[in-house]
């Protein structure tokens, strides 16, 4: 796997899943084909309704994304009743495949396999059962064989015995709720995020108050064992008054306009002065447009002589002070 790959990137199919076209809904995952040599995802079986239903076979240039929850095709639904019902050629996994370590009395049941995105080559699988009723992540260093069915893993026992089980996204998300719950500070951002777990990837969306409290919430969940990766993607107030601030200083059309930005949660207020109507709804549209911001509070008053944003209220919490701020202000409440 190179460096840049990580684990949220990942195509992962989990047979049983619902897969869906452009347009629609496709049917169930049933199974995987793979090319044994090169190790590489050839195509997928997707079964159209139930029982009786026909399985058509997708090729990997036309899946879009995978995830343990759902798997999305770029064909359309006209597209895909024109897909091929003959089983391609190659190795065929499904929700039945044993994997068996080497050397080891330990079998289980494949219940998840992952691909690289871009070439479609296996990077790892998830057999449910395997030590002792736990479900195992293996990487594809350890994959000895692939055979109709049937997985041999070569992991030494030393390893085996050490790998983390795989937890169920449920009973991680759980988790990390309550450790985040604890942190009382934090209560008062809960509203802006969105904390969830999906194929033990952990991704924190949204907004947060600091930048600050953004490292609290990672280095928490960190110690979640179980979670392969955290992807966190929380915009901090102070970080987006920031970047908006700088947006709005550089845009020839506000360039020179003293605007003052304050978030709260992705909620930015601006406040100042503007000379015309068409600067204040200029200064709207982009800040409406800027990654990380919600709603935008528009209370910049219109005057044509304005040169300078002379008082703006003292911050929630201070001293009562008000502030004579410079031409371009940001601030975050």
């Amino acid at each position: 796997m190179e460096a840049t790959t990580s684990i949220s990137e990942m195509l992962k199919f989990a047979f049983g899943c619902k897969v869906f076209c452009s347009d629609g809904e496709a049917g169930t995952l049933t199974h995987v084909i793979l090319d044994p040599s090169s190790r590489r995802l050839a195509a997928i079986g997707v079964k159209k309704g139930f029982l009786f239903g026909k399985t058509m076979y997708v090729p990997f240039e036309g899946i879009r994304s995978a995830s343990g929850e759902r798997v999305d095709l770029k064909l359309s639904s006209e597209e895909f009743a024109q897909a091929s019902t003959n089983e391609p050629t190659g190795v065929v996994m499904d929700s039945g495949s044993i994997v068996q370590n080497e050397g080891t009395s330990e079998r289980g049941s494949l219940s998840l396999l992952a691909v690289e995105p871009d070439s479609g080559e296996v990077n790892y699988i998830v057999a449910r059962g395997i030590r002792q009723g736990q479900s195992l992540m293996i990487r594809k260093e350890y994959i000895k064989q692939l055979e109709n069915k049937h997985i041999a893993t070569a992991v030494p026992e030393s390893v085996f015995k050490a790998l983390p089980r795989y937890r169920p996204d449920s009973e991680l998300q759980k988790e990390v709720e309550q450790i985040l719950f604890d942190l009382t500070p934090l209560h008062v951002d809960f509203k802006g995020m969105d904390v969830r777990v999906l194929d033990g990837v952990l991704y924190l969306d949204g907004n947060i108050s600091s930048s600050l409290r953004g490292d609290i919430v990672r280095d928490q969940a960190l110690g979640v064992e179980g979670l392969l990766e955290i992807k966190n993607r929380l915009v901090a107030d102070d970080e987006l008054a920031s970047d908006l601030a700088a947006a709005l200083a550089h845009d020839p059309r506000t360039a020179d306009l003293p605007i003052g930005v304050y978030p709260r949660l992705g909620v930015v207020r601006l406040s100042g002065a503007v000379r015309n109507e068409r600067q204040k709804n200029t200064a709207e549209v982009i800040a409406r447009s800027f990654s990380g911001v919600r709603d935008v509070v528009n209370d910049l008053s219109v005057d044509p002589k304005t040169s300078a944003l002379h008082v703006l209220t003292a911050s929630v919490g201070s001293d009562g002070t008000e502030i004579v701020p410079g031409k371009y202000i940001r601030h975050t409440k």
